[in-house]
């Protein structure tokens, strides 16, 4: 079913509760840290608790106490609880969520232009400084814009059928019910030149910066949601991922670094152009819940074990795949990117089932830094068995450099030929699985070393010792094209 806006008297009564619950949560004297009021509301409002909380911070509803990292509520909110939905608050509202309220789609039937772009909370690193200069001088308030028909004053001798847009986009008496930003959506239709056969509650999918519609959900994590969307101007269906859960690991004041870093790993990314690494298309970590745009691909490395029953893959798929992903790496190490985060489920297929590796990166995102107060976080216990022993030293030692990926890489081709994850004393492949060539015994013995000096410095000595082991590639056949990496 389309998904309808919600009504504002909702958004207006749940931001107001959430004003409510700082208050009574200062005078019990309970925990107004950001994560545990996010944790505590999130489940009671309708919309996401991030979103709430970009627009009271925006217009000086609540301040962030930079030593504490507690919420509090500033002048301006005290008012706002006590007098209740004043039509200055009402206009803040409709302004800020527009786009859920349906408001965009109503102005632009009526001609009116809208900025579809919420704009960004000031950086972090600002937050201390704006409540000094708040507090020793309260500034002007924005004025605020009224969205849709409240923006519109119909002439006097306004034709009929225009009057009747208005009534048919104003907003519904009843609050429509709240429905999940979350779900699948289904794909929109074109839109009619009628304004009145297209009405808000029509809207058939959710749309990201005007450009990019999001559909049906493909998976969930612990970072966020992965979707399938499509890029409006090209008709071209593409992967849309949306990271919420990700700041559940952190507090606001961390929130700008971490976003920083995602940034930076989402550019690294996009400038490796490989046929074996998945192509970065376009990002927003300025937005309230940042996402990035994907090629769409179909089914990954987990999915193709678990099918396997916990016997891997046929030995002839599982040698084009490492071959696929080692010239993959050997292309992001020429230009200095590393992985770190090797597993199943971020390799995975285009339609010819060419192998492709994704998320390079991650880690980074999310690991350790004392001087800006990061805590350790590892996302997924799943991924652990595929770091290289000093990935996971509290402080990632100097050497984490192309070897890490190399053991990532021999542990995943073990899982491939034999379906398990080798241990210490784990027999060789070729011992476990008759039809693993066992020219790949020594080789995968040397990616797999605990000791980085032990190790395969990098992917092209792994790859000349292949080549040696199978001068004649006996495991190749017709279609069974590795691409070449060399440059040109």
């Amino acid at each position: 079913m389309p998904t309808p806006p919600i009504h504002r008297d909702t958004v207006c009564g749940e931001a107001l509760f959430i004003l409510q619950s700082l208050r009574e949560n200062g005078r019990l004297g309970r925990s107004n840290k950001l994560a545990d009021v996010k944790a505590a509301l999130e489940p009671s409002v309708s919309l996401e608790f991030d979103s709430y909380y970009l627009f009271l911070r925006k217009y000086h509803y609540i301040a962030l106490d930079p030593r504490e990292a507690q919420l509090r509520l500033t002048e301006l909110g005290e008012k706002a609880v006590d007098s209740g939905q004043q039509e200055k608050f009402i206009q803040e509202v409709e302004e800020f969520f527009a786009e859920q309220l349906g408001l965009e789609d109503a102005a632009a039937v009526m001609g009116e232009e809208i900025n579809p772009r919420i704009p960004p909370p000031p950086p972090d690193s600002m937050l201390e400084e704006l409540e000094a200069k708040r507090t020793a001088e309260p500034p002007a308030l924005p004025r605020s814009r009224p969205s849709g028909v409240f923006a519109v004053e119909l002439p006097a001798a306004a034709p009929p059928p225009v009057a009747s847009v208005r009534t048919e986009v104003s907003l519904p008496s009843t609050p429509a019910p709240a429905v999940a930003s979350s779900a699948p959506m289904p794909s929109s239709a074109s839109a009619s030149p009628s304004p009145v056969s297209s009405p808000p509650a029509a809207k058939a999918a959710e749309l990201l910066d005007q450009r990019y519609q999001k559909l049906d959900t493909i998976g969930t994590g612990p970072l966020g949601t992965t979707s399938k969307g499509r890029f409006n101007a090209l008709g071209l269906d593409i992967c849309v991922k949306e990271l919420k859960d990700i700041f559940g690991y952190f507090s606001f004041l961390q929130r700008g670094e971490v976003l920083k870093r995602l940034k930076r790993e989402l550019c690294a990314q996009a400038q490796v152009r490989h046929p074996g690494i998945v192509q970065v298309l376009d990002q927003n970590t300025e937005s309230a819940r940042p996402y990035y745009v994907l090629e769409l691909l179909q089914g990954n490395l987990k999915q193709e074990l678990e099918a396997g029953g916990g016997k891997g893959v046929p030995v002839p798929f599982a040698l084009r795949c490492f071959l696929q992903l080692a010239y993959a790496l050997r292309a992001a190490h020429s230009v200095g990117l590393t992985h770190h985060n090797l597993k199943p489920e971020n390799v995975l297929f285009d339609l010819h089932g060419n192998a492709k590796l994704g998320d390079f990166g991650l880690s980074r995102v999310v690991e350790q830094d004392a001087s800006k107060g990061l805590p350790q976080v590892f996302v997924g216990a799943s991924g652990m068995v595929y770091l290289a022993p000093e990935l996971l030293q509290p402080h990632r030692a100097k050497e984490s450099g192309p070897a890490s990926d190399v053991y990532g890489l021999g542990i995943l081709l073990y899982e491939m030929l034999t379906g398990q994850i080798p241990g210490r004393r784990s027999p060789l492949p070729s011992e476990v699985n008759p039809e693993a060539p066992s020219g790949l015994d020594a080789i995968f013995d040397k990616m797999t070393q605990d000791k980085v000096e032990q190790r395969y410095p990098d992917l092209d000595a792994m790859l000349e010792d292949f080549y040696k082991a199978f001068p004649e590639a006996p495991f190749l056949t017709k279609g069974d094209l590795i691409l070449s990496s060399e440059p040109r």
